[in-house]
């Protein structure tokens, strides 16, 4: 058991079920199929068999910047082959060595850890592995350490960074990479109509990679025709675990606060474990 300013949790509940796992020989465009497939931004990669951990992970963000090189203007290079080049290539190459935590760890510490790296492995004192936590995990947990008392509105980024609908999705993912967003809300003459997620343009990548033209899922499209996720909005009165709990189940894993006219702020897993973190050192 680990004690976080008393709230009392078994690590091993932390431990994400649905957690994605690759071998060290998956192609990298199944790794992101899968991932997506999960919604996980993250996998972990191991050796012959899901025991025998590698003790690496490969991230969605890391998938983005090795397949989307961009010019010094911030615009995606798109060149014949080089996307089947990459994606064919083996997951073990694009990964890195993954946190590794105790089982007699301290909850803030595994927080923090998740808080700066998005997933963390969970060992035995002795070595041996005994799960991966994710963002989406810890979350579902430790929802009760959020203070009931906060509103979603006091832990929104502000302003919201948006790109127009039909803005090419080459400029999208130019953005994200960039900046290291995992997603970018979209909007249409000054209203948001949704969200795009790398998750989601990687996969299609990689789907289109299978039908043997990668680039025919970028090239020419712009973010109306490449599709995107409906936002979720909340008011201003509503309660960070409401919203929490209605972001566990968004695929975009994100929430507005506001309307889409008029958008006050926007909330991520980052936010929330951010709050968790701090819960946890008051308590």
């Amino acid at each position: 058991m680990s004690s976080g300013g008393g709230l009392i949790t078994d690590l091993v509940d932390l431990v994400d079920p649905f957690a994605p796992a690759v071998s060290a020989s998956t192609k990298l465009w199944e790794a992101a199929i899968r991932m997506s497939r999960l919604r996980r931004p993250c996998a972990v990669v191991f050796n012959r068999d899901p025991a025998g951990d590698l003790g690496l992970y490969i991230t969605i963000r890391r998938i983005a910047r090795e397949l989307f090189e961009l010019s010094e203007e911030g615009l995606v290079v798109v060149e014949r082959g080089r996307f089947s080049w990459i994606l064919d290539r083996n997951a073990i190459e694009f990964s890195d060595k993954v946190g590794s935590m105790a089982l007699s760890s301290s909850l803030r510490d595994v927080v923090s850890r998740i808080y700066s790296d998005e997933c963390v492995s969970l060992t035995e004192d002795s070595g041996g592995s005994v799960g991966f936590i994710t963002e989406d995990s810890l979350i579902r947990v430790l929802i009760k350490a959020i203070p009931p008392d906060i509103r979603a509105v006091d832990v929104a980024s502000s302003p919201v960074e948006t790109i127009d609908l039909d803005a090419p999705l080459l400029e999208a993912i130019g953005v994200m990479v960039q900046k290291g967003f995992r997603r970018l809300v979209v909007s249409d003459r000054g209203r948001i109509v949704g969200v795009v997620v790398m998750l989601d343009i990687i996969s299609k990548v990689s789907e289109a990679h299978m039908m043997g033209n990668p680039e025919g899922a970028l090239i020419g499209k712009d973010i109306s025709g490449a599709g995107y996720e409906e936002p979720l909005f909340v008011s201003e009165n509503t309660s960070l675990i409401s919203l929490a709990k209605k972001l566990l189940n968004t695929r975009s894993k994100c929430g507005l606060v506001g309307s889409p006219e008029s958008p006050i702020g926007i909330v991520t897993e980052k936010d929330i474990i951010r709050i968790i973190m701090s819960s946890i050192d008051s308590g």
